[in-house]
């Protein structure tokens, strides 16, 4: 045979591995030209030196190898446009998948930016915020059961599903009751009775498509503040901090307060960075004018 290729040397010309082209022959997709019959060496003609290049650009926009092999049988102008328009739609699916992606990394960066940049000048802010859906986790979990706890989270996230629901995401919270405030202002040691207080779990639907009944967080003032660390005792500390800020700056409690992971355990796995923010919600008291004389 003139202008035999070995195996190697058409696996070089056309920057595939050898092992590459011992599967393409294992499975039919490219058979050796001629393969010795003395040494069992394959040889291949230059003209499959074009096939060879067909194959690679049509894995790299998304065949399979047995599209490729039915591709390349019996192959006519009408077959190879039809599967090549085919071809077009996946990666335009494709495309959209990466931007949505994107979209969703871009504004989770975002959150976690805003979030630093929101305690700058102090540890306790006052934010506005829209009208929030979320669902809610059935069962209540004991703030010291962390298994349960984890379970819970695990749960909820099945139940919003989403391209990325976990990764840097600031969705994943619990509600802290109102009825527990007065308990955690006259408190002194905060570990004495943490095993006899209940939270619900929930995760926000941040423009998911839910499938589960939702509720809502009312739009309006919180009265926040943050902490570093997955230790109650620090949210307790935290909090209590909150609720005496409430207390002496004439702001009425309005709801169960809630905290929320900012910045979460899949980007770290030092716990002091991972954030929570407690969000307590609030208004102003209301003074009566005396009137004049």
């Amino acid at each position: 045979m003139q202008n035999k290729l070995s195996i190697g040397e058409m696996a070089k010309l056309r920057g595939v591995t050898v092992d590459t082209l011992r599967h393409y022959d294992k499975i039919g997709l490219l058979k050796p030209f001629h393969i010795d019959p003395e040494t069992g060496y394959r040889y291949y003609s230059i003209s499959q030196y074009e096939v060879l290049g067909t194959i690679k650009e049509l894995r790299s926009i998304g065949f399979s190898l047995e599209e490729i092999k039915q591709f390349l049988t019996d192959r006519n102008v009408k077959k190879s446009v039809q599967s090549l328009q085919k071809s077009m739609a996946n990666i335009q699916e494709e495309i959209k998948k990466l931007q949505d992606i994107h979209n969703i990394l871009m504004t989770r960066l975002y959150n976690i930016e805003h979030f630093t940049n929101s305690y700058s000048n102090s540890d306790i802010v006052i934010k506005q915020f829209e009208e929030r859906e979320y669902i809610q986790l059935a069962r209540s979990v004991g703030w010291t059961d962390t298994e349960n706890l984890y379970f819970g989270y695990l749960e909820l996230e099945n139940k919003i599903g989403g391209i990325i629901p976990a990764l840097a995401s600031n969705k994943f919270g619990d509600f802290i009751k109102k009825e527990y405030f007065d308990e955690i202002r006259q408190s002194s040691d905060f570990t004495a009775n943490l095993s006899d207080y209940q939270s619900q779990l929930f995760i926000l639907v941040q423009g998911e498509e839910s499938m589960q009944p939702t509720k809502k967080i009312e739009k309006g003032l919180f009265l926040c503040s943050y902490y570093g660390g997955l230790t109650r005792e620090k949210m307790l500390t935290q909090l209590k901090k909150l609720l005496h800020y409430c207390d002496t700056h004439d702001y009425i409690i309005t709801g169960d307060a809630f905290r929320i992971m900012q910045v979460d355990v899949s980007l770290t796995d030092q716990y002091d960075e991972a954030y929570y923010e407690i969000q307590i919600p609030i208004q102003e008291k209301v003074t009566s004018k005396q009137p004049s004389k």
